[in-house]
């Protein structure tokens, strides 16, 4: 697309549409493309609104992404500019809102989540938004979000900020510390305060914010002294949180863009891993992952090869979250920069590879002809299925995740075009094997502009020939919803007809359907029967998901013998998935003699191909010393590399090794920001760690409602730590009703599973010197005749009612004795909220 002057020709001007800050909006035609045409006159200006008029304008002519709107071109006539945009149909997001269209949470959270990865792009690009409100977001029909209205960006300075002499944007949505200031400085995090009151503006269904205040200085006032707008108590909690902390008074508080996870992404996870397994109770009841201690060591600071001066750790995940969800651009832009050591990010020749093969994976031709020449330069030596990356064969691509993301266009060569036309032909003809690669040529945009409405017609057309690689790829676009509307019942159909014919992904992908019930019943055994059937064959997904079956004795005798000859024949194959869980298997001697080198082998072996849970668990082996020497410094290292493609465990564990200061500089805020992270993407073991800093107070503003909302969320998953924090929340009251029934519950499980301190609890819950108060003070008086008499939950909870001064006066000593007390005699959350408050 010509992104320079169009000619009038091609151009069509239609119905006025809407007006922005300098320009009003025409719907048009553009090169016979529906567009939105913005027509500025630059003598009704003044010099300086010409200069953000062109700034504008220079601004889109550079930004290609998703989530931002598409800049077609620019048309000057005389002192008239026409900026030539994409048309959206849904109009803007404030539209929506005000016509009741923006309804139900997913819905919301999807967008959300949409107008942060924009928000990411445009940050990692060095560009401010600075307007960003529900007016500056436009809608496709299909309610996809997208920046737009970029008059008042700039680009950032080397010193990741943009001062001005006049406050600008839009008074209601701008950041404490530019509200009232003389000389405001724009950042990133300006940015993502906004983003807090967009996503206020859907929560609420209200676009004006503080719409009591009718004045704009008096709105000012109120901001700077840290009053914020009110959610919907139906605001689900993961929304809630990241609301509030784009709202945190403080900049250097709030999250980078990057990070901002509402949709939860579990689903775009790989399939078929196994996490690890705890063997032995945790020693404390927040801060630890499978098998990661949060005992405080000495600080170390973090000298490994991924640390940036004057930057921390978060700059490093600039597109990962985007890559991480499968979008290809993004994962071949991390690609680069990893492979040529650009833009401040060390040169790793290992992560260019990871991220070239997960695009390559997608079918995005560039990244496999990167994947290939590193092949050839021995870069990478370990086995892998060439069909994802030679561009030359027409191999079906294999389903080895739950979703591929979205196959951009790429530049094809005259080559390739002819190549295409000779193979229409031939599918014109009736070839089903034409048929089948011209579909495949479309899916992936090799040599034809790619479409998925005419990849899904050409499979459709060889598929009822009976072509079986058509047939499993037809059922591919039905499950993933790819140029036709979404059925699993239409893909088990296809998948079925493929297998039955013995094609082994096909195979595979119906044991994957009958596993997790889409499409048909779930049926274990059927699984089992599928899974064989492409093991036997030589699949090293369904031979990785078949010792899975066996390990989990799910569809056949539990078996860690067969798991184990399973997870083999895939690891030598060079499944990376496959060579983890065999380390698993070493690691907890299940199937095979116990053995911590030969775990850290196989976990080496995977990591060498990318895979973050290898990434994860061999961090946690250098963590506890186990197969190799100690070192917290070479732990955050892998837990980075795997926190960077978005794994949920990684995250936690950095969360915990910056609380704890262990590898890297200790920093409550990281510590925040990566739990977070992985609370939102189901980490059960972050989420007892969030609803805890919650509880405390800690960096975020002290609310038991939401600690007790993440709480419930990890005890929901039959975690440990979320039962045994649960269950004391419910024994006072705090944030929830109190309940003895559901404390002792919660408490008894919570000690089944060797939860410290449990004991404790169940003792005093069932003793027969205790009753059940109706109010605090009766709460106070139940404790304290408890805590006289010896009982340390008594004196735990004594000291949590005088800290709170729920009861009785607040009394930051009394609790203090009263903590000291029961930690003396082993109650390890006492020690901790002693410590906690000794810091304040």
């Amino acid at each position: 697309m010509n992104s320079g002057n169009t000619t009038p020709d091609v151009l069509e001007i239609g119905e006025f549409i809407g007006a922005g800050m300098y320009g009003v909006v025409f719907m048009g035609r553009y090169n016979t493309r529906k567009a939105a045409i913005k027509k500025f006159r630059l003598h009704q200006h003044t010099t300086d609104e010409a200069v953000t008029i062109e700034q504008e304008i220079g601004l889109l002519k550079h930004l290609r992404y998703r989530y931002i709107i598409q800049y077609y071109g620019v048309h000057r006539y005389g002192n008239e500019i026409s900026l030539i945009m994409d048309f959206a149909e849904g109009g803007s997001l404030k539209q929506a809102i005000e016509d009741s269209r923006v309804t139900g949470w997913h819905v919301k959270n999807r967008i959300a989540q949409e107008i942060a990865h924009g928000l990411a792009y445009i940050h990692h690009e060095g560009i401010l938004h600075r307007d960003l409100k529900s007016d500056n977001v436009l809608l496709t029909g299909l309610m996809e979000a997208k920046l737009c209205d970029f008059g008042l960006a700039v680009v950032k300075t080397s010193s990741g900020g943009h001062s001005t002499e006049v406050v600008r944007g839009t008074v209601r949505w701008l950041a404490p510390e530019l509200v009232l200031s003389e000389r405001p400085r724009y950042t990133t995090k300006s940015d993502m305060y906004a983003l807090g009151m967009v996503l206020w503006e859907m929560a609420a269904m209200c676009t004006l914010p503080f719409r009591t205040m009718s004045n704009n200085y008096v709105v000012a006032q109120a901001v700077e002294s840290g009053r914020r707008e009110q959610l919907p108590d139906e605001t689900p909690v993961i929304y809630q949180h990241w609301v509030h902390l784009c709202w945190m008074q403080g900049p250097s508080d709030r999250p980078d863009a990057h990070t901002v996870i509402i949709v939860d992404d579990a689903s775009s996870r790989r399939r078929g891993a196994i996490t690890p397994d705890v063997s032995s109770p945790a020693s404390t009841n927040y801060s630890q992952d499978q098998g990661i201690a949060s005992e405080v060591s000495s600080p170390a600071s973090w000298v490994s090869e991924e640390s940036r001066a004057a930057q921390p750790l978060m700059e490093f995940v600039s597109l990962s979250r985007m890559a991480a969800l499968n979008d290809v651009d993004a994962q071949v832009s991390l690609a680069e920069m990893y492979d040529t050591g650009n833009r401040g990010v060390p040169k790793d020749n290992e992560m260019a590879f990871v991220w070239y093969l997960r695009a390559a994976q997608q079918g995005h031709l560039d990244a496999m002809d990167r994947v290939g020449d590193m092949y050839a330069q021995g870069r990478e030596h370990d086995p892998v299925d060439e069909s994802w990356f030679r561009t030359t064969s027409r191999k079906q691509p294999a389903a080895m995740e739950s979703s591929r993301g979205i196959v951009t266009n790429v530049l094809d060569t005259s080559q390739d075009r002819v190549e295409a036309r000779a193979e229409i032909q031939a599918a014109e003809r009736g070839d089903s094997s034409a048929q089948f690669n011209i579909g495949w040529m479309y899916e992936t945009g090799h040599g034809v502009e790619q479409s998925d409405v005419d990849a899904f017609r050409w499979y459709t057309e060889a598929a009822s020939q009976g072509n079986p690689i058509a047939e499993n790829n037809l059922g591919w676009m039905y499950e993933t919803g790819r140029g036709v509307e979404q059925s699993d019942v239409e893909a088990v159909k296809w998948y079925t007809k493929a297998a039955r014919q013995g094609n082994p992904n096909a195979q595979y992908n119906l044991g994957w359907m009958n596993e997790t019930g889409r499409g048909v019943e779930q049926r274990d055994i059927e699984a089992v029967w599928w899974y064989t059937k492409a093991a036997s064959q030589g699949s090293p997904m369904a031979q990785n998901n078949l010792g899975l079956m066996y390990m989990n004795g799910r569809g056949v005798q539990q078996s860690d013998i067969e798991a184990v000859k399973w997870f083999s024949k895939a690891a030598i194959q060079g499944s990376p998935t496959g060579q983890n869980n065999l380390g698993l298997m070493y690691r907890n001697g299940r199937g095979v003699e116990q053995s911590d080198v030969e775990a850290v082998k196989w976990y080496t072996k995977a990591v060498s191909q990318g895979n973050p849970m290898a990434q994860c668990n061999l961090g946690l082996m250098y963590m506890n010393g186990l197969g190799v020497k100690q070192s917290d410094v070479e732990a955050v290292r892998w837990f980075s590399k795997a926190a960077r493609q978005g794994n949920p465990m990684a995250e936690n564990n950095l969360g915990v090794m910056y609380r704890s200061g262990r590898g890297v500089e200790q920093s409550d805020v990281e510590a925040l920001m990566w739990y977070s992270m992985a609370a939102s993407g189901g980490n059960p073991l972050a989420q007892s760690n969030l609803g805890w800093m919650y509880d405390l107070g800690q960096v975020v503003k002290q609310d038991d409602k939401i600690a007790v909302e993440w709480y419930k969320r990890s005890s929901a998953q039959d975690n440990v730590y979320g039962h045994g924090n649960l269950a004391s929340m419910y024994e006072l009251g705090f944030g929830v009703q109190a309940s003895d029934d559901h404390a002792l519950d919660l408490f008894t499980r919570a000690n089944d599973k060797g939860y410290p301190g449990a004991h404790f609890h169940v003792k005093w819950l069932t003793s027969p010197d205790r009753w059940t108060p109706c109010s605090d003070s009766d709460a106070v008086e139940v404790n304290r005749i408890g805590a006289e008499k010896g009982y340390v939950a008594a004196q735990h909870n004594l000291g949590r009612l005088y800290e709170r001064g729920r009861g009785a006066y607040m009394d930051k000593g009394q609790a203090l004795a009263w903590y000291r007390m029961a930690a003396a005699q082993g109650h390890t959350d006492s020690q901790r909220r002693m410590e906690f408050l000794q810091r304040q």
